[in-house]
């Protein structure tokens, strides 16, 4: 039997302003065995189609592990739980919007481990609407770190590049490290230490091959960008978490809009802060295309009625998104948002 290749990989904590110190090569077959158990603060695999292959394969379905349990709780006496905060300052806007939540001290508490799921796949800059606004991603992640988060892991594959050059490129990498976080990021092709688990609530979805470290994280926050989708209409907050599983062309292979939700039904998010600042209104998900500045950001615990609200943004309702009314149907959230207690700030 033939040797296998050597991969590369990081690891390093997220706070570490030199991560490329750490750089060391493990074997293939040896980060199958270990990545479920990784510790360090920056993974960045890449070029790993056949072990994703390999993977694959090897994992079993799940048949019965449990949905994630979510975290949120109802807000205090008099409190909003729906924001919309608006102002030319991604950053100010995102903790403004969670502030009125009652502040991200509601959904995290001291120790935890918190998994961030932004739309971090492409290798453009805020302005192109394509990938989530480095500041909001990073002002998430200080926010988390300041309720005493134990470890805040910002996850995501990306469609374009290498996982290095893209978060380099996109920006997030540094915000994330800037503020204490840390990255699992794959390519395209790479499934990763994905885990093929069973979905007891799809409708069409019966399994998919997740990330473990979103199942067992305490605390679940979308990031999406809020922009153009050519097959989803609109790519927002439920839509994202196509993002942690190892396989991601497999729900386009089922009833799409349905397979979103059925997805979310396992993973259950805490909380989506859907940033809106630059919106993408065509050719996306991945541009160029014609963009607007909405200096916006929406957050609730609700992932529904946010994804509902930011339809209004591009003129659309979610009866235009076939997936919020499939959430909506699933028992995710509201897609009515005029029904909760909105704050506007």
């Amino acid at each position: 039997m033939k040797s296998e290749p050597e991969s590369e990989f990081r690891f390093g904590k997220g706070s570490d302003p030199t991560p490329e110190a750490l750089l060391r090569v493990v074997e293939r077959r040896d980060f199958v065995k270990k990545a479920g158990r990784v510790t360090g603060g920056l993974v960045l695999a890449a070029g790993l189609g056949s072990l994703a292959s390999c993977v694959r394969k090897a994992a079993p379905v799940v048949n019965r592990v449990k949905p994630r349990t979510s975290a949120a709780v109802p807000p205090p006496a008099g409190q909003a739980d729906f924001a919309v905060a608006t102002g030319p300052n991604a950053e100010e806007i995102t903790r403004k919007a969670v502030d009125a939540l009652g502040g991200i001290g509601r959904f995290v508490k001291q120790g935890n481990v918190v998994l961030i799921k932004p739309n971090a796949s492409f290798l453009d800059g805020p302005e192109a609407g394509t990938s989530t606004h480095p500041d909001v991603v990073g002002q998430v992640v200080a926010m988390c770190r300041e309720a005493g988060a134990k470890r805040v892991i910002v996850m995501d594959h990306c469609l374009r590049g290498a996982p290095t050059a893209c978060f380099s490129a996109n920006g997030i990498g540094d915000a994330v490290r800037r503020n204490g976080g840390e990255i699992i990021a794959y390519g395209s092709g790479d499934s990763g230490h994905a885990v093929e688990t069973a979905v007891l609530s799809g409708v069409v979805l019966k399994s998919t091959d997740i990330y473990p470290e979103v199942l067992s994280a305490d605390v679940v926050i979308t990031v999406p960008k809020a922009k153009h989708h050519g097959s989803a209409g609109l790519s927002l907050g439920m839509k994202n978490f196509i993002g942690v599983t190892g396989h991601m062309s497999n729900i386009h292979n089922v009833d799409l809009h349905q397979g979103i939700a059925d997805l979310n039904t396992l993973v259950k998010p805490d909380l989506s802060i859907i940033d809106a600042s630059i919106i993408l209104l065509d050719n996306g998900p991945g541009g160029p295309g014609p963009t607007r500045a909405a200096n916006t950001v929406i957050a609730s615990p609700d992932v529904v009625a946010a994804d509902s609200y930011a339809c209004t943004l591009f003129g659309l309702t979610a009866q235009d998104v076939p997936y919020i009314v499939c959430g909506n149907r699933a028992g995710l959230g509201e897609v009515d948002y005029n029904k909760l207690k909105i704050a506007r700030v």
